[in-house]
């Protein structure tokens, strides 16, 4: 049997570690003990995951009769707990509210600042007992101007070899914080909702027995970013030299083939000369006795030997076709006998 003593000794240990945040500072100058915290009626811990009482834990009085502190984005952040010997980390979140006084924090929009898990071989509640209990951070640079509830969390994990046995330390303090910042924060949680019984980082069989503290991540998310008007990316720079949509290099129309299609030798149409005229000559009008001088074409259009002759100086309209087809007729016919 165990001796009275013996009993008394584990009940005082048991009760001495339960705890309670106290007191903030805020850039070193405290509005004093308990002012601007939401009390919970007691210092016993909340075990269950899922009750309205995780966010802001058991309420005790109405947050109307709490003073909401006034702070500036990037502030510094101290608070103070009751000294525990239970291992676990601390944690810290804010949640944007229309009135602190009158939001109970249930619900989403929860975002974390603030973490310390296990350091160097120490918890964060060792840590924090080397510091008279204190643990300070700092509110985002990126807040926008509003109402928030701060949240400060301590995790005690040494029940946590059993399903509910972790136990949750929690309370809220009610800012008014001056900020420039015009986006969100994220990523958010919900509290009740985000934590589950089971977690891996609540329910831990082996916290006694081979389990690895320095892989330990505090429930509730990774901490957060605040976001602005300067935190679209950068527009990319266009290149000196354009090009089009398609990549690809604009190429002038090929110039049409300069040879003549074949034709019948019999057929009376005059076909083109293969040298292109880069002048057009008009056709000469005919006079009545069927005969029409017309100047000399240009040395470069008209040869003066070849398959036909020359032309005389004068000549009527049909010695000019006939010339034409004289000179034509050779070269188509050697056109087509390459075709086949």
């Amino acid at each position: 049997m165990l001796s009275k003593t013996i009993i008394a000794t584990a009940l005082i240990s048991a009760v001495s570690a339960h705890q309670n945040w106290h007191q903030l500072w805020i850039n070193n100058e405290t509005p004093g003990y308990q002012v601007g915290i939401r009390m919970p009626p007691s210092n016993s811990p909340v075990v269950d995951v899922t009750s309205n009482d995780m966010a802001c834990n058991v309420p005790s009085t109405n947050g109307g009769a709490v003073e909401t502190v006034e702070a500036n984005a990037g502030d510094s952040i101290k608070v103070k707990w009751d000294q525990s010997g239970h291992p676990g980390p601390i944690t810290h979140f804010l949640l944007p509210v229309e009135d602190a006084a009158t939001a109970t924090g249930a619900g989403a929009g929860w975002f974390k600042i603030d973490e310390v898990d296990y350091v160097d071989g120490k918890w964060a509640n060792e840590i924090m007992g080397a510091n008279d209990m204190t643990h300070e951070f700092k509110l985002p640079t990126g807040l926008p101007s509003g109402q928030y509830l701060l949240r400060s969390e301590m995790l005690a994990l040494h029940g946590a070899q059993t399903v509910g046995g972790a136990q949750w330390y929690m309370g809220c303090a009610q800012l008014k914080i001056t900020g420039t910042g015009t986006g969100s924060c994220g990523p958010t949680i919900s509290i009740p909702g985000e934590y589950k019984a089971e977690d891996a980082n609540i329910y831990i069989p082996n916290v006694y027995n081979g389990f690895d503290a320095t892989k330990f991540t505090a429930p509730g998310g990774p901490v957060a970013t605040c976001g602005g008007a300067g935190s679209a990316p950068a527009p990319s720079v266009p290149s000196s030299t354009p090009k089009p949509a398609n990549s690809t290099v604009p190429v002038a129309s090929p110039v049409a083939s300069s040879v003549a299609s074949p034709i019948s030798e019999a057929s009376a149409t005059p076909v083109a000369v293969e040298t292109p005229v880069s002048t057009p000559i008009s056709t000469p009008s005919v006079p009545s006795n069927g005969t029409a001088p017309i100047s000399s074409p240009p040395a470069s259009t008209t040869p003066s030997t070849g398959a036909g002759g020359a032309l005389p100086e004068k000549f009527t309209l049909a010695t000019f076709i006939s010339w034409l087809e004289a000179k034509a007729a050779p070269k188509a016919r050697r056109h087509a006998r390459a075709l086949y």
